[in-house]
């Protein structure tokens, strides 16, 4: 029975003389550890520049913040923001493991997730950036050549009905000074919509033209010998736009 006593004494003691350490980690409770990019690459896994690590909420009580990168530690911070600037020149290309502890003030150790990502050199973060980039601006010329093309081929055997324009307006020729319609679908560049004359061919970029400016090329058109359409043969839109000068 004394020996049972005892054996309880010296358990007591040791829980109250030798504070026992507790990884929260083990019950659920992490520390938040966020990576931000302040500036450079990053994307797919990779990343290339300047960035930071830092502990988001921090629990109450949180009293020091360790950083590691591949097990060995990098900072100690023992007050907010808990943060961890660093650029991935600093360390060799390849995959990297990034990851916190913290204490609280009971002693207590939290721990984070781990965070990784494979630090590229800037030849290589240059090179990952051209293999985004070039599609993105293939796609963008694509669309672009389809937005001008596209209106301007619909329209290139559009007959023309005098004194009909459309909700897109009319416009007078700079080249033939005739009247004509402009397509709903042109493309619109700001100055005017880019439009093709179905008298003479040329391309040019033109505003709507006011009423009176209209009705003068109408009395124009009426009184040419023979009124009508000219057509364009069968080259192709790039004939057309390289026979042509562009005016605003």
């Amino acid at each position: 029975m004394k020996k049972k006593n005892w054996l309880r004494i010296v358990l007591v003691c040791a829980v109250l003389l030798f504070p026992v350490t507790v990884f929260a980690a083990q019950d659920g409770i992490r520390l938040q550890l966020g990576l931000t990019r302040n500036f450079g690459y990053g994307g797919l896994g990779k990343i290339q520049g300047n960035f930071t690590l830092k502990i988001s909420n921090p629990p109450e009580g949180l009293r020091e913040v360790r950083f590691y990168m591949d097990g060995e530690l990098l900072e100690t911070v023992d007050a907010e923001p808990f943060i961890y600037r660093f650029h991935t020149s600093e360390f060799d290309a390849g995959e990297r493991d990034m990851y916190a502890d913290g204490t609280l003030s009971s002693g207590t150790i939290l721990e984070s997730k781990h965070i990784s990502k494979e630090f590229l050199s800037s030849d290589q973060a240059w090179g990952e950036t051209q293999q985004i980039i070039a599609p993105l601006l293939i796609g963008t010329a694509v669309l672009s050549l389809l937005g001008v093309g596209i209106p301007l081929l619909a329209n290139r055997n559009k007959v023309f009905v005098l004194g009909k324009y459309g909700p897109a307006g009319g416009v007078v020729c700079p080249r033939c000074e005739l009247p004509f319609s402009r397509a709903v679908f042109s493309p619109n560049l700001l100055a005017g919509k880019l439009v093709r004359c179905p008298h003479c061919g040329k391309i040019s970029i033109l505003p709507r033209a006011s009423n009176a400016r209209l009705q003068e090329a109408e009395s124009r058109y009426t009184q040419k010998d023979e009124p009508g359409t000219i057509r364009p043969g069968k080259g192709d839109l790039q004939k057309l736009i390289d026979e042509s000068r562009f005016e605003d």
